[in-house]
């Protein structure tokens, strides 16, 4: 938290930062199961369903109608289709890497503009540990 601060993160950045790790960690805790008489998914427990939409200001009934059965365009027409486990699997999953993937891609952008050496004085550099020992590197980091 101390290096968020110093790199003049405000406490609402800090706060949505957080919400979204703990929402990529939520995804991981949403289970489907197969139903008897068909191979479409179902979500038996919707509670890290909630947690998750709660965190990321959804609407429950909204994303687990999106996963389970989207809307699909076909021809002029919009149907709703039923999915099976390893493709809901498959869509939380993505939704997961593209929700960490995001913050990441903030993250960096948001730290290369705290280091912008034209709005500062004073050197920048990155300090890094490895079994050969210490090293500083200048900071060259541009996020394309």
């Amino acid at each position: 938290m101390e290096a968020m601060h110093i790199m003049s993160f405000g406490h609402e950045e800090i706060l949505a930062m957080l919400k979204v790790v703990s929402s990529v960690l939520q995804f991981g805790n949403i289970n489907f199961k197969k139903e008897r008489n068909s191979d479409q998914a179902s979500m038996p427990d919707n509670t890290a369903a909630q947690k998750l939409c709660h965190l990321l200001g959804l609407n429950v009934m909204e994303f687990t109608r999106a996963i389970l059965s989207p809307r699909i365009k076909v021809g002029r027409d919009y149907v709703q289709k039923a999915q099976t486990k390893e493709q809901a699997d498959f869509a939380v999953e993505a939704l997961a890497k593209a929700t960490y993937e995001r913050l990441f891609r903030w993250l960096v952008h948001r730290i290369n503009k705290a280091l912008d050496r034209t709005k500062r004085q004073g050197a920048s550099f990155i300090g890094i540990l490895d079994i050969a020992g210490f090293e500083i590197f200048q900071v060259w980091i541009r996020i394309f």
